[in-house]
């Protein structure tokens, strides 16, 4: 990477972090999931259990929760600063994903720059919800799967980020198994018997050492690996078993609780205080609409290009898109919108590679146009995102026809 890029890819990361860091102390106390995830992560550590959070979700989070908390200290930088790091870490992975995909700096920097300013990404890292640092683990395996370039280290360290994932959260087992097997097929790997089982035995071995090794405190209170086994079966089951009603009625999630909502309708949750005749301060989770439209198309247009150039490189955020959302629509528990930021960098990589290929035929200024036109709509959002006291006249329609729980003060 020339130093011209490298220059590029820090300033992409100074302004993730910047709009995520921003005024991170407010709320000064534990906000919403906070209240279980951050005393969960001592618990686990200190007695190897997970109460007060979910028992079904694998602990690596916990891990990493009491590690911030032992350099920040219990306060909000030490329960947020985690999801800060790794969501502006998970903007410049996006970059470099989409640098390999595309081999042009232009695409890259616009899917890097659409997961910068997304509104619910951005919400989402100034918290701590799983899916920023778990997709952050996700997306570095991937960059390191997409560099390795036969070198044995770089696939060992893929796996073993992939693994760091996999113990954050399930999510990510279409996406292990599709890189396995693309492991496989890079030049032809799977003909050479030494081969085939060095990235079969990496790829499978180490993730799942990382994901077994982060219940080292709960096999420390006395369990056996058969217990361990019987354990993720009934925690598979029980996240089988969760419906709507199985929640707390106040959650704000639960009027969308369907994947097939993200990408075509608006969904926008969450809430907010009106101050006033004319202000207001909100915390609204969201689909920036105007651009996650643009996803379905783009994917079916980058597929239509990858199968003309005869391309699996062109077509792995299409492949990775599928593998994950089918998940999603799949699974019987209730899907609510927090976990599509898993599938943002691959969304914003084909939108980015189709607005590159339309430019290159149209000119220049369509790209232009384009970035400028999205990052206003991002940065516009930005503030009903982060709890900004705001003038409620420019957000009316968008609070009107939310979801949020809205109060006046």
């Amino acid at each position: 990477m020339k130093r011209n890029e490298i220059i590029l890819v820090c300033l992409l990361f100074l302004l993730a972090f910047g709009l995520r860091c921003y005024d991170l102390s407010y709320p000064n106390f534990r906000w919403g999931d906070e209240m279980a995830h951050v005393p969960a992560g001592t618990n686990y550590w200190v007695n190897g259990q997970f109460e007060p959070d979910n028992w079904e979700h694998p602990p690596l989070r916990h891990i990493t929760m009491y590690g911030f908390l032992q350099i920040f200290g219990d306060n909000p930088y030490g329960w947020r600063m985690r999801n800060v790091l790794f969501g502006a870490a998970a903007a410049v992975l996006t970059y470099l994903f989409a640098r390999e995909v595309s081999g042009r700096r232009k695409t890259a920097l616009l899917a890097g720059l659409l997961l910068a300013t997304d509104p619910l990404h951005i919400v989402m890292s100034r918290y701590t919800f799983e899916e920023i640092y778990g997709g952050a683990f996700f997306l570095a395996a991937l960059v390191l799967y997409q560099r390795h370039q036969q070198r044995s280290s770089w696939l060992m360290a893929s796996a073993f980020f992939m693994g760091c994932a996999l113990a954050t959260k399930w999510y990510y087992v279409p996406g292990w198994l599709l890189i396995s097997l693309l492991a496989l097929k890079n030049n032809d790997t799977y003909r050479s018997l030494k081969s085939a089982l060095f990235v079969t035995t990496t790829y499978i071995f180490i993730p799942l050492s990382v994901f077994i090794g982060s219940y080292y405190f709960w096999f420390g209170r006395g369990y056996a690996f058969r217990e361990f086994l019987e354990f993720i079966q009934d925690a598979y089951y029980s996240l089988q078993t969760y419906r709507p009603e199985s929640y707390n009625p106040d959650m704000v999630f639960l009027s969308h609780s369907s994947a097939l909502e993200w990408f075509i309708r608006s969904v926008t949750v969450g809430q907010g205080t009106f101050i006033g005749a004319d202000r207001g301060e909100f915390i609204l989770y969201m689909n920036s609409l105007p651009i996650w439209m643009l996803t379905l198309p783009a994917l079916i247009c980058l597929g239509v290009l990858a199968l003309r150039r005869k391309s699996l490189v062109l077509a792995l955020p299409v492949l990775l898109f599928l593998a994950n959302y089918a998940l999603f629509i799949m699974v019987k528990r209730p899907t609510f919108i927090y976990s599509a930021a898993p599938l943002l960098p691959f969304a914003f990589t084909a939108i980015a590679c189709c607005i590159t290929e339309l430019a290159q035929r149209f000119g220049v200024r369509l790209y232009q146009l384009a970035l400028g036109a999205m990052l206003a709509w991002n940065l516009y959002l930005y503030p009903v995102a982060t709890a900004k006291k705001v003038p409620v006249a420019p957000y009316r329609y968008l609070l009107d026809h939310s979801d949020a729980k809205l109060y006046r003060e």
